[in-house]
């Protein structure tokens, strides 16, 4: 694994006493914290035997926009809703006559013909950690609260989880998690990053660091002065020696475990592909240009790279090495000038242009894009410009691979605080997803003492799936 240190973007994550009182307001979903909780439990059952769906995705990119953008001020503007709820934007149309989105995601407004909207999707957190783990696993975390943080216990991230079903590159990894790792407001990582109860050899690949920078390397992918690919190979001929003798070694978790991790990264380093598909430089300037030089931007470019070369699964946290209230979703203040100045800008640029580079190359229909954040935002703007965590209604978009294009699916109430129509949970995205990637969603997985588990207790959104 690569880790190129920097300062990762840290959150708030406090509960204030409006996100308590919002945590019992769930009568206008009409659901009980008892029922997010089986999430429609069923019994966990196998589906031997049966045809596995057929996938309309060979890979997947997950955007997650972490800090948690407000869908008023983005993708379900509610411009005659009462001052105080409404927001200082207008919205614009787009290429889909009837769809509106906000007038600073103008690049984004011409392309909604190739994507997707979900102005419907709700689940009851308001910490920025257990929400994340509930979106990124598709599972409601087992001890929602505050300043939770990766445990050996936690379900698989989506990512981690799908990529152990689709096919494994030729020298490169079946999932590459990048640019950094997001922390919650102690500085420490947020649970559902990671492969949870699947274990250590199904961890992403990580690629950590500021994409904008002219010299950025992957060190992982460097040989060590005086070690050439035959001298490599040489070693590789000696430990397969010692494991001959040592085979008992295998048969323990930590024998498989370690055995994975060393044979993926021997092959990434006598890969001349892996070194090809990770080299930003090779693309032209001009191309960098459109995406534009942002960190978000360029993990996408990368991100695109990495599709083309035959990497199924790739996560890009939207998580700034500068560490500033101007890149941070985040916006509990001063909304208005942030978003406008910064954000919605940067992610306007990227995202476009990445829809328009997979099109362009013949991709985009075989690789399915999502991207949301942990939560949306409140309906009321507080005294600070700005607007608080609300998991209770969000709005989300889907991509290519087989979702369908210029849909608006659900809606919001008239405030943009609830569901009004078609809600849907993180466990039916997840479903979804692994629907459009060919994966048998009421299959199982196991943790690490051999349980069996749902790989999810969502149903896939049959509107999403055409």
């Amino acid at each position: 694994m690569l880790s190129l240190v920097h300062r990762p973007l840290q959150l708030c994550d406090g509960l204030t006493r409006r996100e308590l009182l919002a945590a019992g307001a769930l009568g206008p979903l009409g659901l009980s914290l008892d029922a997010l909780l089986t999430a429609r439990a069923r019994a966990a059952v196998t589906s031997a035997g049966q045809p596995a769906p057929s996938p309309r995705a060979k890979s997947c990119v997950q955007l997650f926009l972490w800090g948690g953008p407000g869908a008023q001020e983005t993708w379900d503007l509610k411009p005659h809703a009462p001052e105080g709820t409404r927001g200082d934007f207008q919205p614009i149309a787009t290429a889909v006559p009837g769809t509106q989105i906000c007038q600073h995601l103008p690049l984004l407004a011409a392309r909604a013909d190739r994507y997707t909207i979900v102005r419907s999707l709700a689940h009851t957190g308001v910490n920025h950690g257990t929400s994340a783990y509930h979106m990124l696993t598709g599972h409601i975390h087992s001890s929602p609260g505050t300043l939770r943080h990766p445990a050996p216990t936690d379900m698989p991230n989506i990512g981690a989880n799908a990529a152990r079903f689709l096919p494994l590159p030729a020298g490169l990894p079946r999932h590459v998690h990048l640019p950094a790792i997001i922390n919650d407001g102690d500085g420490l990582p947020v649970p559902g990053q990671g492969a949870g109860i699947l274990g250590d050899a199904r961890e992403p690949f990580l690629v950590l660091g500021d994409l904008t920078q002219a010299d950025f390397r992957l060190p992982a992918l460097a040989l060590v002065d005086g070690v050439s690919r035959g001298r490599l190979e040489g070693r590789v001929g000696l430990r397969q020696m010692i494991d001959d003798r040592l085979e008992h070694l295998s048969r323990e978790d930590v024998g498989r475990t370690v055995d994975g991790s060393y044979s993926l990264a021997v092959g990434l380093l006598n890969s001349r592909s892996a070194e090809e598909a990770f080299d930003l430089s090779r693309e032209p300037e001009i191309l960098r240009q459109r995406y534009g030089m942002h960190h978000f931007a360029q993990a996408l470019l990368l991100a695109r790279r990495l599709v083309e070369a035959g990497v199924p699964l790739v996560t890009v946290y939207w998580s700034s090495p500068s560490n500033t209230d101007n890149q941070s979703w985040d916006t509990h203040s001063d909304q208005h000038r942030r978003m406008k100045d910064f954000l919605l800008p940067a992610f306007d640029r990227a995202l476009s242009a990445f829809l328009d580079d997979l099109a362009e190359r013949g991709l985009l229909d075989e690789t399915l894009i999502t991207w949301y954040g942990e939560f949306g935002r409140t309906p009321r703007i507080n005294g600070d410009g700005g607007r608080d965590h609300w998991g209770f209604c969000q709005s989300i978009g889907l991509a290519g691979g087989g979702a369908p294009a210029g849909l608006v699916y659900g809606s919001s109430t008239r405030d943009g605080g609830y569901p009004a129509t078609d809600a849907m949970t993180p466990d039916d995205l997840a479903a979804t997803i692994y629907r459009l990637l060919g994966i048998d969603y009421r299959g199982l997985m196991h943790d690490r003492s051999g349980r069996p588990l749902p790989l999810s207790y969502g149903e896939p959104v049959a509107a999403l799936c055409s």
